[in-house]
Parts: C-alpha cells; structure tokens; sequence
C-alpha cells in the first residue's frame, strides 16, 4: 500500500472543514464583501434570505429579509422603508466604520445605515430571521446591533415586543403604508409600560384594541385557547425591562406575527399558504371601549345588543343605547347614594378581561381578602382583582378612575379571564346579594311589567267568547265595518289581534284612543305612535308615570309589539300565539311594523319625507337591548 503525501494527507484533512466554512459563508457578509442588487444573504438553515426586493406593484426597490424556502415572498423586515431606490443601482455593505450601509450609485448618496460606535467585523443573517452585526475576528466580540431591535411590521418567534428601561429602546410594530408600499404606515402596536403593563394598537395616538399583559389563563379555565394552541407566550417585567414574546409549542411549526396595512394583528401559519389562526380584533367586543365608560360587553351575546352595563350603573342616554350605541358609557344608578362607609361592597363579575389598566395600581404579595380590604378603605376604588400565578404570591390591581374596556373573557390568546370585583352601594348590594335573592328581584319586576300584559289577554279571551255580541254593538254604534273583520259573521282572529294592539298602546300612552273606529275620525292615538316611531322617538309615547320604573328596552318593545298588532293589513299582524313567544322572550327578534289601520296621513310633503326617511335601512329591525331590571 503506497503511503499519501503528509502534505496531501493534511489537505484531506482539512478539506471537509474548508467545504463547511465555503458553504455557510453565504449568510455573513465582510468588510471586503457587498451585496448588490439581484444578490442575496441566505441563513445557514436557508431559512430566510437578505436582499433587494419590491413590494407588490411597486417597482421601488427595497432591502429586506423574506422567508426563503416558501413560494410565496413573505417579507418579515425593511431597512430603508422610508427611502426606497429607484431603480437596481442599490448595495449594502459594511463601511470603513463597521456599520451596514445601503448606497445609491446612481445618486452617490446613502439612503440608510446603522449607528453603531464599536467598529464591528461581520454582518450576518441568522435562521431566526435577525441580521446582527459582531464585533471583533469571527464575531467573538459579541453582537453590536441586530434588526430585532428596530422591527418593521412583524413580530418573529423570540423577538421582543416592548421596552428596555435601562436604555429607551422599544420594540414595537408599525404597519406598512399598503401592500404596495412599506413605508411607517398610521397604525401600531405597543406595550405601555405602566405598574400592570397592556398591549395597545393605535392608530396614531388613539387605541383602536388591547391585550392585557400578564394574565396567563387560571387553572379552571378551558384548555387550549385558539392560538395558545400552536405557541406559548412570555411575559417579562422587572425594574429593567418589560417585553413579552412567542415561541412556537412545535418547533417545526412556520409562523408569523404581523400587523397588517387596516391595523390588525395576525397570526398567520404555513401550510402550503399562509392561514390566519388568530386576529385582534377579532370580534365586535375587541373594539377599545366598546361599551364606553363603565360598560361591560359580551361578545357571546348574539341575539341582544353586546353591551350591558357594570354592577350599579345604567345607560347614560337610554335612547342611544336602545339604537345600539354605546360610545356614552353608563353612570351611576343613584348618583346621589355615598359609596364611601356607607354599607357599600363589591359585586363580583365573573371572567372577565380587566379595565384598561393605564392607571391601574399593582399592589404586592396580598391575598384576596387583604385587596378587598385595601379597596374598600380607600373611598376612590372603583374595582379591584386578585392576581396570582401558579406558584407565586397573589398581586392586587386597582382601579381609581373610569372602567374603561371591560368585557367577557372568551378564550382567545394571550388574554385571561379573571373575576373583577364592581364597588356598588348598599342598594345595589342587597339586591344583589345571594343568588336566591338575586333572581327574586328580577323575576318580581319582570312580573310586574309583563302583569297587565298578561291581563289583557285574559280580557282578549273573555271578549273572544262574546264576539257576536261585540260584532252587533260595533255595528249598531258606528255603522261601519270594514270587510276584513267580518268572517263567518264574527269577529276575525286578526281583528282580535287588532283589539289587543290598541289597549297595550293605551297601557304604554296612559291615553285612551276613543276615535279609532272609523277612518273619517283626525292624527289618533295609532297614527300619533306610529308617526313617533317612524321618527325614532317612540320614548315621548310613553305615560311619565312608567318612566324609571322599568327598562326603557321592555317599555319599547312592548310599544313595537302593540304596533305589529295594529297593522293596516290583517295577513300583516301576529298570531296570539307569536305575540305571546314576544312577550316572554327578550331575545327574540322583532319585525320592523307596517302603518297601522285607520291612520290618517300626513301632508305630501310629510309623505316624501317619509318615505325618503323609510328608504334606508332601519335600526329597529334589530334585536332590542336587554337591561337587566333592579
């Protein structure tokens, strides 16, 4: 056997690690190097690639890192998003002081660069998608600047959303401007850094949603929320910094964080396309403040109007919350009743997303009993929760200004539902007090409004067994009848219906409607409630003796429930069976009513005006709210 060369023998040797050296030098650039527009840096697992692009329909070119496996250009990061090249003069290097620098020959000018005093050695693209420059041969002087640092409008796994205490630097999101274009868009996402920290996307300065931070799900919670499925989340808060980020549960799992061109978060997922898995926000809830100032809203409601109000408050305006608008907020139910030594407490509202906690106190190491106590002592906490990881000490928040953003939990990440505990005064307390006790008074004023409801149609059937009867005195007092209400010579069904309409209109009015039976007769008491509805003012209908003694939501929809019954046209109004499923059930839709019969019309130009006004779609199509009675 001839013996090798020492000289080739040492060249074989060495050979597999120059082989490994040529192979991942594609994914660092070197003071003697530069990257050219067509060029790209590529990442040792080839997972991501740097390099001049354009976006969309643009022509402008850009540098910036993309997915480089996948078949569809996914860009994660833009360096020069505000200053783009016209044209394919563009290169990046690094300069005679170590820092990354994108050149434009054709204007000699430097469109963008890092600022970086250490004179690094390499630029280089790792497999998590970060550009780092290093300092020192082979980068042994450690990372100097990163793209993490300065992200555009995506979050990757392990980059850090929020701020570094220590230094100002915060790491946030901002929208490009279009597809098109990847310029600071209006819209971004950021950690606001006060005693208990929350996500908010903004547009500008004003938020538009938010994610409480901190708040992992409690034990009893469901498992699985729908994007905690395929990551975890970390949150990080200390005297030094305060960030949170996302690591996929399966490391093989391609995901991505970003938020898009209208100011939604997305979290997309690949498999052989991007699939959205999650978004905020995500339902009608979602929206920052919602229901306004001390409101609560559920997004599960799907029948009624999404917002209700907190324990102790009412709607500010009845009106608009009966149109489904909410922006008001509620206030205080007896403004008058003192909550401070008063025999005041708190009332419990089940898992919930807390208040914006911009204002929000965090207090230490105190159990549940300690954070009542601490709440209640200080007459200007309006709400308090208790806090406690597993394996941790339990932390106290609470709240001295106006609960704002509250709403049901319903299990989407990262948020947790908690129990928030509502200071009310002594009324609302004993009324809410015990479960038993609670449905009592519900139950009890629910029966006291539906009572003369009820009654009539005890009336509605006496009179039916003496239709003949009615028929003959209807016919000898007025000398008229309309052929719709003669059938088998008595009394239509339909016609009965008609009956029982006017009297549950007279109940609401407090006013009788003596002119009704013929049509030759001035605007009566059907042609003045229909006139106000159709007007959207249906609340001026209503005797002022009712007025604060029952839900203004119960109240109109009992004045709707009397118009579908008056309708001009008898295949128009409801069986008594449909207006009975009316009055038992606060979630069931009602119709939009038609003109009553004998309804006198207004001028032709009232006429054209109302039916300009009738042409658009009408709120009162919709479900109506439900308050819930005190």
């Amino acid at each position: 056997m001839e013996m090798m060369n020492p000289e080739k023998w040492v060249f074989n040797l060495l050979l597999p690690f120059l082989f490994i050296r040529f192979c991942t030098s594609i994914d660092t650039l070197t003071p003697t190097q530069f990257i050219k527009d067509g060029d790209v840096l590529v990442s040792s697992g080839e997972t991501f690639a740097l390099g001049f692009f354009s976006p969309g329909i643009s022509s402008r070119r850009y540098v910036g890192i993309w997915y480089y496996k996948i078949s569809e250009q996914t860009v994660v990061w833009v360096a020069n998003r505000d200053r783009p090249i016209n044209g394919t003069s563009g290169v990046l290097s690094l300069n005679q002081d170590g820092n990354l620098v994108i050149y434009d020959n054709t204007r000699n000018s430097t469109v963008w660069h890092t600022n970086v005093s250490a004179v690094s050695y390499s630029a280089r693209l790792l497999d998590s998608g970060n550009l780092v420059l290093c300092q020192g041969d082979s980068g042994s002087g450690g990372v100097v600047w990163q793209s993490f640092d300065h992200p555009t409008n995506t979050l990757l796994p392990n980059m850090k959303h929020g701020l570094d205490r220590r230094t100002g630097l915060e790491w946030f999101l901002t929208s490009w401007k279009s597809r098109d274009d990847p310029g600071t868009g209006e819209y971004s996402f950021r950690v606001e850094p006060n005693e208990f920290p929350q996500s908010i996307g903004f547009k500008g300065t004003t938020p538009l949603w938010r994610i409480p931070l901190l708040l992992k799900p409690s034990r009893n919670d469901e498992a699985k929320t729908t994007a905690s499925s395929i990551l975890n989340a970390t949150y990080v808060n200390n005297r030094d910094q305060v960030y949170g980020f996302y690591t996929p549960i399966n490391a093989s799992t391609l995901l991505t964080m970003f938020l898009d061109e209208f100011g939604s978060l997305k979290v997309l997922t690949w498999v052989g396309e991007w699939v959205e898995f999650y978004s905020v926000p995500g339902d009608q809830c979602a929206g920052y403040g919602r229901c306004g100032a001390y409101g609560y809203c559920d997004s599960n409601n799907r029948q009624d109007f999404e917002c209700t109000c907190l324990p102790g408050y009412e709607p500010s305006s009845a009106e608009k919350w009966y149109l489904r608008d909410a922006s008001g907020g509620c206030i205080k139910e007896r403004k008058a009743l003192s909550m401070c030594g008063n025999g005041e407490g708190f009332v419990k509202v089940e898992n919930a997303i807390i208040p914006d906690t911009s204002k929000a106190r965090l207090l230490m190491s105190l159990s549940m009993n300690e954070c009542k106590d601490e709440c209640l002592r200080n007459c200007s906490c309006l709400a308090y929760a208790n806090v406690a990881e597993e394996g941790e000490s339990a932390n106290c928040i609470t709240w001295y200004e106006n609960l704002m953003d509250v709403r049901k939990f319903v299990r989407r990440f990262p948020e947790g539902g908690r129990d928030l505990y509502v200071r009310v005064d002594a009324v609302e307390l004993a009324q809410r007090r015990g479960i038993k006790q609670k449905k009592v008074v519900v139950v009890v004023t629910s029966v006291v409004l539906t009572s003369p409801l009820f009654i009539i149609l005890v009336c509605w059937l006496v009179m039916k067994k003496r239709r003949r009867g009615n028929q003959l005195n209807f016919i000898s007092n007025y000398g008229y009848m309309a052929p719709e209400y003669a059938i088998d010579g008595l009394f239509s069904t339909k016609s009965d219906i008609f009956s029982f309409g006017v009297i549950v209109l007279e109940i609401m009015s407090g006013k009788m409607n003596r002119k009704f039976h013929h049509p030759d007769h001035d605007l009566n008491l059907l042609g003045h409630a229909w006139n106000l509805w159709i007007d959207g003012k249906a609340f001026e209908l209503i005797d002022p003796v009712m007025e604060g003694s029952f839900p203004m939501s119960k109240v109109l929809r009992c004045i709707q429930i009397g118009l579908l019954c008056v309708q001009k046209c008898p295949e128009d109004r409801p069986t008594m069976s449909s207006v009975v499923l009316m009055l038992v059930s606060d979630i069931l839709a009602l119709p939009q009513p038609k003109q009553p019969g004998f309804y006198i019309e207004r001028s032709s130009k009232e006429k054209h005006e109302r039916s300009v006004a009738q042409s658009s779609p009408s709120i009162n199509e919709v479900t109506m709210t439900h308050l819930e009675a005190r």
